[in-house]
């Protein structure tokens, strides 16, 4: 689920309302996907993901790498934390976009 340098959608470091954006472009990867179930046991792992985790990572930050938006990462890092539980509902929603990325997941 790495996204190759577009973690936070470039240079505008926030989540665009689209279950699409952040997947790979090489769609062949997502072939073997029939359910939710085969995003675990990431997708537990993603949905419990500790807020200290975070805070650690913020102040491991260079701070030159930052100045003078701090607050802006601090609010992505935010947005990041509160997103996390919505992670399930997004993947599901790729299934209906115009591209559906895993056309084998069945259709229960």
């Amino acid at each position: 689920m790495i996204d190759h340098g577009f973690a936070f959608n470039g240079p505008h470091w926030d989540f665009p309302e689209s279950p699409l954006q952040g997947l790979y472009a090489r769609r062949v990867v997502y072939d073997s996907v029939r359910s939710l179930e085969d995003f675990q046991p990431w997708l537990d792992q993603v949905v419990s993901f500790p807020e200290e985790v975070i805070d650690r990572a913020w102040k491991r930050i260079p701070r030159d790498w930052i100045d003078g938006e701090e607050e802006a990462l601090e609010k992505l890092l935010e947005r990041l934390y509160e997103r996390r539980k919505r992670v399930p509902e997004l993947i599901s929603a790729c299934r209906g976009a115009r591209t559906n990325p895993f056309p084998n997941w069945s259709r229960m």
